[in-house]
């Protein structure tokens, strides 16, 4: 039999059997429904976002027309004066924004899990409660929120095992295996084309709903790349469970040990393997990893205030050596109020080292991940389709970093603006507007 031949029989049998047209157009519906909720998750984001802009432009124009008609701040809080650099800088609106990657809707990944917009303040850290929110993914399963990735790599394979499980046994347990293989030349080849329909099907599928919305969100442009990698990244996975497909097919003794065989492989790669990395890895990183963070803040963050202005200036100088050029830092004796208002950049310091840790036990923890991908392949594809649709936990330590660099450019400009007893006009609050963009 020729391979179109071969085709047209197994298209046939597809279109005849209600269970697997049914299971099809199931996996069809919920990807599509999936991706409604990824569409939903990014026009949320993007309103968001929109919303910020439109707060950040107001806040603005009111504080410039405190400096239009001669104010130094609203009239019921006479002690705001913008005219210094504190309380200039304290209404200088300065958000940090991940903008959702077009993307978004292939793989939610891990959005749901923390913020994608920061207003860095005085007192800001990469770990506040607006930037971390613990939802584990059943909750967002219960809440509808299903992942087109979460589909492809977990529900594919099941489509496929649906799709699949009676090649070749069906035709052992009414014994005429022997008939076909007589008839077709070569059971492999013939048992291989009847598994590439199927592998072809899901195959174009797969890449239709990819392109489309690559197409709806305008992505060709500059996420060609990452949407042709996407592409490579559910060919290549379709192929591994093809290939795990094919020669369970191959090697089964009828369709009760081909299914059985297939639900077990998928329940120990999808399931039972990637369950007992993470946890293994919780139990050698445990999920209290904010402890030392919450130390800093709670004990330690209190303690600097304390201490003495003059101790407190000398640690500000050895964080900043430029003070020591200032007006402040070239008196005898330090002026305590400028010492009190810059001592947030002191935190800082201190979140920045308890951060650290905390970020490099994560990185250890996914390093130890990483070293099972040889044996947990699901979690590879899993983690590499994240990545590409910017939605990974590499991700946003990344933005993370860029929060962390907004509350450092803060804070330095504060210090020295502070120490330097600047007088702040129109002028000088649009400079900060711009260096704080």
């Amino acid at each position: 039999m020729s391979l179109i031949n071969i085709f047209l029989y197994e298209f046939n049998h597809f279109r005849k059997s209600k269970a697997k047209v049914i299971a099809y157009l199931l996996f069809l519906s919920t990807c599509v429904y999936a991706l409604y909720n990824g569409f939903s998750l990014q026009n949320k984001q993007k309103t968001t976002i929109d919303g910020i802009e439109q707060k950040i432009q107001e806040g603005i124009t009111k504080v410039l027309g405190w400096f239009d008609e001669g104010k130094t701040g609203p009239e019921d809080r006479p002690w705001i004066d913008v005219s210094t650099p504190f309380w200039a800088l304290w209404h200088t609106p300065t958000y940090t924004i991940k903008t959702p990657s077009p993307l978004l809707p292939l793989g939610i990944g891990q959005s749901e899990q923390y913020g994608f917009y920061k207003q860095v303040s005085n007192w800001s850290t990469t770990y506040d409660s607006d930037m971390v929110e613990e939802l584990a993914n059943p909750e967002r399963l219960i809440n509808g929120n299903i992942d087109f990735a979460f589909i492809i790599l977990f529900l594919m394979p099941l489509l496929l095992i649906v799709l699949t499980y009676n090649i070749n046994g069906l035709e052992k347990d009414q014994g005429f295996d022997r008939l076909i293989s007589i008839q077709v030349g070569n059971i492999q080849h013939w048992l291989l084309a009847r598994s590439g329909f199927y592998f072809l099907l899901i195959l174009v599928t797969n890449a239709v709903l990819i392109l489309t919305i690559g197409i709806l969100n305008n992505a060709f442009a500059d996420f060609g790349s990452e949407m042709i990698s996407l592409l490579i990244v559910a060919t290549l996975y379709l192929c591994f469970w093809t290939i795990i497909s094919y020669f369970i097919i191959l090697k089964s003794s009828g369709i009760s040990s081909q299914a059985f065989t297939m639900i077990s492989v998928w329940l120990l790669l999808c399931v039972v393997i990637p369950g007992a990395v993470h946890q293994y890895a919780s139990i050698r990183y445990p999920a209290n990893l904010m402890t030392d963070f919450l130390e800093v803040n709670r004990k330690e963050a209190y303690s600097v205030f304390e201490v003495s202005s003059d101790t407190l200036a000398q640690k500000l100088k050895a964080i900043y050596p430029q003070l020591a050029n200032t007006k402040n830092g070239q008196d005898s004796i330090s002026d305590e109020s400028i010492v009190q208002h810059t001592v947030s950049a002191l935190i800082n310091e201190m979140n920045k080292f308890a951060v650290y840790n905390i970020e490099s036990l994560n990185d250890e923890k996914n390093q130890l991940i990483a070293t099972s991908y040889w044996f947990n392949p699901v979690s590879f594809f899993q983690n590499k389709w994240n990545n590409i649709t910017a939605t990974d936990y590499n991700a946003y330590k990344k933005y993370r970093s860029e929060v962390q660099k907004d509350i450092d450019n803060k804070m330095e400009l504060l210090v020295i603006e502070c120490w330097d007893k600047k007088k702040v006009d129109k002028i000088t609050y649009q400079t900060y507007l711009e260096r704080l963009k």
